[in-house]
């Protein structure tokens, strides 16, 4: 993996495809709820810094 947004945007077009839209302002607000949702996942985060950032020192 070589860029750090594709787990996010794999699940972002999971979240998509099934969905009908209105138009295209139902389709912005959707991506951008869905998006922000997702990149404030604790689980989106830590593996995000395991995968790249595997050396940084862990704050407990």
């Amino acid at each position: 993996m070589f860029n750090a947004i594709e787990p996010l945007w794999k699940t972002l077009k999971r979240k998509i495809s099934p969905e009908i839209f209105e138009g295209k302002d139902h389709f912005k607000q959707f991506v951008t709820n869905t998006f922000l949702d997702l990149s404030k996942r604790v689980s989106f985060a830590d593996n995000w810094i395991k995968t790249f950032l595997p050396d940084i020192q862990k704050l407990c």
